[in-house]
């Protein structure tokens, strides 16, 4: 007998605990902004539960010595299969720590080129595309049409 833990229990109680931990922040926030949040909250612990649930099931056929069969996408966790969103998540939390001190613009033109590089685009005109596109997409419509204040950081103050 086995007392191997099939990898979905693991997954339900980290989606679970986040979103706790997000809950527990939107009490910061004005009741009617915080609504919205806190449902898609709730709604994501019950998916939370339902994997454990599905968890639990597969532990205990893998504890009776059956073999899971694993369909599509899906596939045991290990460090190969974690690697590129490990990445992903590194440059998001270097671009947030960045936004404070550099400012938004500055930020997301060093986060997009760092991502781009990371996805391997071999193509100058892709970068340039994407990177002008987007800032100045957000430029227009969240600076000048929606006045939303953007951090500026240190080389705009």
């Amino acid at each position: 007998m086995s007392s191997k833990l099939h990898q979905d229990l693991y997954v339900g109680v980290i989606v679970i605990g986040v979103s706790i931990f997000l809950f527990i922040k939107t009490f910061g926030l004005i009741e009617e902004a915080a609504r919205y949040p806190q449902g898609l909250l709730v709604l994501f612990t019950l998916f939370g539960i339902f994997i454990i649930l599905k968890g639990i099931k597969k532990t205990k056929l893998l504890r009776e010595g059956e073999e899971l069969k694993y369909d599509g996408d899906e596939a045991p966790l290990n460090i190969k299969l974690l690697k590129s969103p490990l990445i992903t998540l590194a440059i998001v939390v270097v671009y947030v720590w960045l936004l404070s001190f550099i400012g938004f613009f500055p930020a997301t033109i060093l986060f997009m080129a760092s991502y781009l590089g990371y996805m391997q685009v071999k193509s100058w005109k892709a970068y340039v595309f994407t990177i002008v596109g987007l800032n100045l997409f957000i430029y227009l419509v969240f600076v000048m049409q929606l006045n939303v204040q953007l951090p500026a950081g240190i080389f705009f103050e």
